[in-house]
């Protein structure tokens, strides 16, 4: 597996600073939605070859959670909000005050605070994108999944999607006093949208 391409080497360091502006929106909007303080400590991203999705967790067996959305405007595509179950079940429990147990099926409430914790981390990320750049960007309303990664990220994502597409990753970690949790941000763009992304991103640097 390759290492990807770090943010600074791919000349594009605007997109490094859009991740942050889409981590601070994220955290104000989720420490509203918790009643309680969320801070995020850390925010790195990446543009990755699209055949290293499946992997994005290590092992692809690895029950994860995801929110998927449709991107349509100036760039279309899929955003997907992935986070391990445990920090899944984490994340409910903050938002709802509901424990759950990796033995339960979520019910309506439990997956209703997924998907809203989703449209926070889409409209900031997407959100800061389309403030930086001036593109329009909109998402869908969000679908909640909970499967292994493979089957998630492989047959949600790949199949729509031609060999040798690149995602735009964005690595973040939230945290309160108790617990610090890790998500995955995937941006990926459809053949044709992302040169006008980066071009975006690129002229908005220059003119920075």
């Amino acid at each position: 597996m390759s290492r990807g391409v770090e943010v600074g080497e791919h000349p594009l360091d605007l997109l490094q600073r859009i991740g942050t502006m889409g981590a601070i929106q994220a955290t104000a909007s989720l420490s509203a939605l918790a009643g309680k303080p969320v801070v995020n400590s850390y925010a790195k991203v990446k543009i990755l070859p699209l055949e290293e999705v499946p992997g994005l967790f290590g092992d692809p067996e690895e029950i994860i959670v995801g929110v998927i959305f449709e991107v349509s405007g100036d760039v279309r595509g899929q955003y997907i909000a992935a986070f391990l179950i445990q920090d899944a079940l984490a994340l409910i429990a903050a938002l709802t005050g509901t424990e759950c147990s990796l033995d339960e099926e979520f019910g309506e409430m439990e997956m209703s605070a997924l998907a809203e914790v989703g449209n926070i981390l889409a409209s900031s990320y997407l959100g800061a994108i389309e403030t930086t750049t001036g593109l329009a960007l909109s998402p869908s309303p969000p679908a909640v999944a909970v499967d292994m990664a493979a089957g998630i990220l492989t047959t949600a994502v790949l199949p729509m999607h031609e060999a040798g597409s690149e995602i735009l990753l964005i690595e973040v970690r939230f945290g309160g006093p108790d617990r610090e949790l890790t998500g995955r941000m995937i941006l990926l763009p459809t053949v044709e949208s992302l040169p006008r992304l980066l071009r975006a991103v690129k002229s908005a640097a220059l003119n920075g």
